[in-house]
């Protein structure tokens, strides 16, 4: 709901890497493509 929870996509590292961020029930894999952001896979707990 709040878009600055997001991490940074500018966050150094490899542009092709899947990166992961949690919150308490929620997690989302995504990745750095073309200019933009792949979601990979979206989950929740409970």
């Amino acid at each position: 709901m709040d878009p600055r929870a997001w991490p940074d996509v500018r966050d150094p590292g490899s542009v092709e890497e899947i990166r992961e961020a949690f919150s308490r029930r929620y997690w989302i894999q995504y990745m750095p493509h073309a200019g933009a952001i792949e979601v990979r896979d979206i989950g929740r707990a409970g």
